[in-house]
């Protein structure tokens, strides 16, 4: 079951700037409280708080966006191609509950950040749920956003006195106003990216295979502003063109992803269920593929023009590729 309320087991600190300049002050933010089933639920179960989950972000979402509660898994260590989702910090060296590995799956399709996982802790201060016996302590509890670089902390409040085994999560919003960005410059003075080049090396190509038959008639001068004409509006058009490079989805993922959307928006049915969770295994796979593509890729870019890789792992750490939403 997916809803929003104050759910006692956690919090979320939304401290409001105090400038009237700061762009978040304006922005509206959707935070969602979930209950995921347990371990112990069956698939049909987890299937359907999933897809209704996904739904609510889908259908009443806007562009920030928290979820936050208690979601019964631990996520484990973190794979190589998680970093976009996750943080360095885990709690212990259990390994990752099926719980947990659909939560992994949610914030990648979703394009959030664990919180949780962002900032260094003891690791008695991470664990956010215990047994009635006292004898195991997990981390179920999860705060994730997809603006992870608004949040400036994210701690677990043990020495909260309230009969409950869970303990509360709070995770803070910075007060730092946000920079404000740098003017852009005249498109023309502006040096074009290889993505751009290559557009409009493409366009002025196209365009030239008719230069014979558009100019039979005209004179030299004619000409000369025909082909200047041309060339103008291929660059035109390719410093307007957005660069996909850091995109990091492919085409069958997100052809997937839309599928996916399309069975959750329909009429739900014994069939759709199940071509729905058909998918999400499909999807699972496709986004795992991606990922190892990209870096790959990036770590054959940086060998190919340094001859290491030293900056490819650098920028696989610190970078945010785009994003499917």
């Amino acid at each position: 079951m997916c809803f929003i309320d104050t759910h006692f087991t956690d919090l979320l600190s939304l401290q409001r700037p105090e400038t009237e300049d700061n762009k978040r002050q304006k922005d509206t933010w959707s935070i969602i409280q979930v209950y995921s089933p347990t371990g112990q639920s069956d698939t049909t179960s987890m299937d359907s708080f999933y897809l209704e989950l996904n739904k609510t972000i889908q259908d009443h979402a806007h562009k920030n966006l928290v979820v936050m509660g208690d979601f019964n898994g631990q996520i484990g260590e973190r794979q190589p191609v998680e970093d976009i989702v996750l943080g360095p910090f885990i709690y212990g060296k259990k390994a990752r509950s099926k719980n947990g590995e659909r939560l992994v799956n949610f914030a990648q399709e979703n394009a959030l950040k664990i919180l949780n996982t962002m900032f260094k802790r003891k690791e008695s201060k991470m664990w956010t749920w215990i047994s009635p016996d006292g004898k195991t302590k997990n981390e179920i509890d999860f705060i994730m956003t997809n603006k992870s670089k608004y949040f400036s902390n994210m701690k677990v409040i043990s020495n909260f006195n309230f009969n409950t085994n869970h303990r509360i999560i709070r995770a803070e919003l910075t007060t730092t106003p946000l920079k404000n960005p740098r003017p852009r410059n005249i498109v023309m003075n502006t040096k074009p990216t290889k993505h751009q080049t290559d557009q409009i090396a493409n366009s002025i190509t196209t365009n030239l295979i008719d230069y014979n038959k558009e100019t039979t008639n005209m004179e030299v001068q004619e000409k000369y502003n025909w082909l200047e004409g041309t060339i103008k509006a291929a660059i035109k058009q390719g410093n307007n063109s957005k660069d996909q490079s850091n995109q990091w989805m492919t085409t069958k993922t997100i052809n997937l992803l839309n599928q996916r959307a399309d069975l959750i928006n329909g009429k739900n049915t014994n069939e759709s269920r199940k071509q729905i969770a058909k998918l999400s295994k499909h999807i699972k796979e496709s986004i795992r593929k991606d990922r190892i593509q990209k870096r790959m890729g990036t770590i054959e870019r940086h060998i190919v023009q340094t001859g290491g890789i030293k900056k490819a792992y650098k920028e696989l750490t610190n970078k945010r590729t785009g994003s499917y939403r």
